[in-house]
């Protein structure tokens, strides 16, 4: 499987690549890395927390599809 790879950057993309030039060492890679990484998830978490809430899923709901998946196999 290819990874995928936009036809055009936008302005944001292309600044942040621009960044990495004043990179020095392989510890601030992994430290802009660990900061991208911990942005991503807190959106994901933030996305997960306003579906929950639309949809009304509560602990029960996911504890009866755990449930329920683990019958059919």
């Amino acid at each position: 499987m290819q990874p995928f790879i936009p036809h055009k950057l936008n302005e944001a993309q292309v600044n942040l690549i621009k960044s990495f030039m004043f990179l020095h060492d392989e510890r601030e890679i992994s430290e802009i890395d660990a900061l991208i990484n911990f942005y991503l998830e807190k959106k994901l978490d933030d996305a997960i927390e306003v579906a929950e809430t639309e949809r009304q899923y509560t602990a029960s709901i996911y504890e009866e599809w755990l449930n329920s998946n683990t019958r059919n196999r």
